[in-house]
């Protein structure tokens, strides 16, 4: 072993939720660690206007798993936006109020993700958590005791345990042949909208987050901060292509035939042109293996209808790091454990989402609605 090499405990490859909280966890139960980050974007820009990030509604009973990871008080001290609840046009044209008032944990928040992320990572760097930004790993391989991590910066890094936190492209665990298998090819189409001189009327959905359906997908929209908001429509990759919703003008035309969705940005500025990212269900066949394991997206994706993306990456992280922290002790049964709850959460999530969509039935002839309410996961 070189001994200029960089040399830690545990590299975690992805700055983003997911990988930021593994390693505030890890820090939490066990501060002695030797952590680091390799991230192969630059840092983050919050003052860059230009960039505009998909953001979310975090769930009041998100507070819970940022009070477990110790950054409760930082987190309030961002001052995003309070959510007080949901509305759906789900099942019937008509909108449905979920009230957060009636949780325990009081309201969610909408999220500036830029801001969040940037959080995240001054939450880890305040732990003594190194970060290797534009930095990606071009090869792995493991020695008896440790991993040696080759990067694309010529730095050669050593470390006892890996965690893949590459979101959906699970690069690391696809070079140990971990498969990941494909339930659909949901995607969404996005657009940011300025809000500054909007004033028409808004059904009583106000601040909130309104889900809409139609014959083809559903739409999301929710307020950002700034008098911004995203505006999304899910859908299947061919069915996208089908009705050309990657051009603004095929993007309008849909919105304007919504019922409610087109009014919170009637006379709106659009920010951005429609942007397309993967919304698909996958999951690994395998997220740990010797002396690794994946956290976050790289384990499992689900559907955006969950609004589970950010709090599942806050919770299963704690379940990550102790299975981790296990390993470096030289106890693998942690990463069985962890397999175990991965895979459990997973197919609880698969039985809720096959009974949510089972409640929109308007639209029987219509491929979209067609595989979701099927027993059988598709592919084109």
């Amino acid at each position: 072993m070189n001994p200029n090499q960089p040399i830690y405990d545990v590299i975690i490859i992805g700055a983003g939720v997911a990988g930021c909280a593994t390693a505030i966890a890890l820090k939490k139960e066990a501060p002695h660690l030797k952590i680091a980050i390799i991230e192969r974007t630059s840092e983050i820009n919050v003052e860059d206007l230009t960039i505009h990030k998909i953001g979310e509604t975090l769930p009041p009973h998100a507070s819970q798993q940022l009070q477990n990871l110790g950054i409760w008080e930082s987190f309030l001290n961002c001052n995003f936006i309070n959510a007080y609840g949901t509305s759906a046009a789900w099942g019937s044209s008509e909108l449905y109020h979920n009230e957060y008032i009636f949780s325990p944990y009081g309201y969610g928040w909408h999220l500036n993700r830029l801001v969040f992320d940037q959080f995240m990572i001054r939450e880890a760097q305040m732990r003594d958590v190194s970060f290797y930004f534009e930095t990606s790993i071009i090869s792995s391989e493991k020695k008896t005791k440790h991993w040696l991590l080759q990067t694309n910066t010529k730095i050669a890094i050593t470390s006892s345990f890996v965690i893949d936190a590459t979101g959906k492209k699970a690069a690391f665990s696809n070079l140990q042949n971990s498969t990941k298998i494909r339930e659909d090819q949901m995607v969404g189409i996005y657009r940011f909208y300025n809000l500054k001189d909007h004033h028409s009327n808004t059904n009583g959905i106000g601040n909130g987050t309104c889900v809409e359906t139609d014959q083809n997908g559903w739409w999301y929209s929710a307020t950002l901060p700034n008098e911004t908001v995203v505006l999304g429509y899910m859908t299947d990759a061919d069915i996208a292509n089908q009705l050309q919703l990657r051009k603004k003008e095929s993007f309008n035309n849909f919105l304007h035939n919504t019922k409610h969705t087109s009014s919170r940005i009637k006379d709106a500025t659009y920010l951005s042109l429609p942007k397309v990212v993967s919304a698909h269900t996958q999951y690994l066949t395998a997220v740990t293996g010797s002396s690794w394991l994946a956290v976050g997206d790289a384990a499992s994706s689900y559907d955006p209808i969950s609004s589970l993306g950010i709090f599942k990456s806050l919770a299963m992280s704690q379940f990550a790091a102790y299975a981790t922290l296990d390993d470096l002790k030289g106890d693998q049964s942690g990463l069985q454990k962890y397999q175990q709850i991965i895979s459990k959460d997973y197919l609880g999530y698969k039985k809720k989402r096959q009974e949510y969509y089972a409640q929109e039935n308007r639209y029987t002839s219509s491929l979209f609605w067609k595989r979701r309410q099927s027993k059988q996961s598709y592919l084109n």
